[in-house]
């Protein structure tokens, strides 16, 4: 009697089941193989390729780099559950080696007569993912972080044109008529602005976000201690100094900017997301 694909799919399950006696050595999790010179899950050696190839450096949210990193909190610290995977010797040669991510497919896009409006757009796709991967989103359900979302990321829209020195633009779309204190030009590494997002997010005031109001001080903190770790201590009041005004001007008027609708918009980056 022939196989159909349905019990193929089975099959190769069951023999996956039975042959994962190994546990992740990072995390605990089920691993089925050896990943950069150790027993690791998926979810850990695509966290740890992805740390290589764009070289992260990561702040410990607890300061003390001793975060328990298992299966159900493996996403709460990244910058333990990489030293980790460096205390248990994952080969960083053999990510540099290996052959890199495939290219994306190009699409053919419509003819756009205005090219500021999709500029803009792009930014503010920008700012929804970089919303959507700051790590106070982690623990809420699809529907609480899409809310966080709409209610948050014209703030990291803004630091992203703050941060490109386009105070013109900055004018525009403020609702604010004696809005003339605009922080000068102010610059981030990657870190950085993944710590102004928490800072931002920490500070607002969607209901979804009120359990993270005392960590505001924290990611301060841990920027200061970043920007002395690199020799710019300086550069970290600015930053903070600029999310401060972020929040103070809170009214933003997307809608002369954008070629979509910021719910469009959205909806798009959410759905590609959520197919990854």
């Amino acid at each position: 009697m022939p196989i159909n694909d349905s019990q193929v799919w089975i099959i190769t399950e069951v023999v996956r089941k039975d042959t994962a006696a190994v546990v992740c050595e990072i995390c605990g999790d089920k691993s089925y193989g050896r990943h950069y010179g150790v027993w690791a899950c998926d979810g850990c050696s695509c966290f740890f390729k992805r740390s290589v190839r764009k070289n992260i450096i990561y702040t410990c949210i607890a300061g003390n780099w001793r975060c328990v990193v298992d299966k159900s909190r493996r996403n709460w610290c990244p910058a333990c559950r990489l030293a980790k995977c460096t205390k248990l010797n994952m080969n960083r040669l053999a990510v540099q080696n290996e052959r890199g991510p495939r290219k994306l497919r190009c699409l053919p896009m419509p003819r756009i007569n205005h090219l500021n409006s999709l500029k803009y757009d792009m930014t503010f796709s920008k700012s929804v993912i970089l919303t959507r991967q700051c790590i106070l989103l982690n623990f809420m359900t699809s529907e609480q972080r899409m809310e966080v979302i709409e209610e948050n990321c014209q703030f990291v829209f803004a630091l992203l044109i703050l941060l490109s020195g386009d105070e013109t633009t900055l004018r525009k779309f403020s609702l604010f008529e004696k809005n003339k204190n605009i922080p000068e030009r102010v610059q981030s590494d990657d870190e950085q602005l993944r710590l102004l997002v928490c800072i931002l997010l920490s500070q607002s005031k969607s209901s979804l976000l009120k359990f993270a109001a005392p960590l505001a001080n924290f990611y301060k903190f841990c920027l200061f201690h970043y920007c002395y770790q690199n020799d710019s201590v300086a550069s970290a009041s600015v930053l903070i100094s600029a999310a401060t005004w972020l929040h103070e001007n809170d009214s933003w008027d997307l809608s002369s900017l954008l070629r979509s609708s910021p719910e469009h918009l959205i909806t798009e980056v959410m759905s590609s997301a959520d197919k990854l």
